[in-house]
């Protein structure tokens, strides 16, 4: 039988297969190489934390819903919007999933935290998870944008639909900017931001 320190350290290394599922939408936009989820959740919880203090949230439990949103997917994987058509109850599974990610934590404050912010995830109510929600649709119009400068293999659309899920007025203007900024070609200057920093 674990221990309870064993119990996190094994909780720790089935978190860290986020590190290798690879986030299986872009595959279908003809990206070889897709980031990983835990790649995702990273940049994920650093724009949910601006955005959640922006909007007068905490910014610090914003930024932990980004870090635990895809917890789930180690063990059920990342689905992308095709596969999800097809799958019964999407819902269900992962819930199922991080309920049981959960009961391998020992008991204490650690699991109750960890398990209040799947369910605060998951109901999409308070403030922090809504702009944690809008930082999920930027990340990933960023990321379009980024593989648009790299392979150009991915339409323009997925930096337009993720732009058109975001609620929070913070989140709003930052997708018109990352629009504006992809539609006139204007992403040269953010392309090459290592420029700015060398000319100091």
């Amino acid at each position: 039988m674990l221990g309870k320190e064993e119990k996190v350290l094994q909780w720790a290394v089935e978190a860290g297969l986020l590190k290798r599922v690879k986030r299986t939408g872009w595959w279908c936009s003809g990206v070889k190489d897709p980031e990983s989820v835990a790649e995702h959740s990273l940049r994920m919880a650093m724009l949910a934390f601006y955005i959640a203090a922006e909007e007068g949230a905490d910014p610090h439990k914003a930024a932990a819903l980004g870090v635990f949103h895809d917890l789930p997917e180690a063990r059920i994987g990342d689905a992308h919007a095709v596969v999800k058509r097809y799958w019964k109850d999407l819902a269900a599974d992962e819930a199922r999933a991080r309920a049981e990610q959960n009961a391998s934590l020992p008991e204490g404050r650690g699991r109750r935290s960890i398990t209040l912010l799947g369910a605060e995830w998951v109901s999409g109510r308070s403030r922090e998870a809504q702009a944690a929600r809008d930082a999920d649709y930027l990340e990933c119009a960023v990321q379009a944008l980024e593989y648009f400068w790299q392979e150009e293999s991915v339409a323009r659309e997925w930096v337009d639909s993720n732009v058109r899920r975001l609620r929070t007025r913070t989140g709003k203007r930052l997708g018109q900017a990352l629009k504006k900024v992809s539609e006139k070609g204007g992403w040269e200057g953010l392309r090459t931001w290592w420029k700015a920093i060398y000319q100091r």
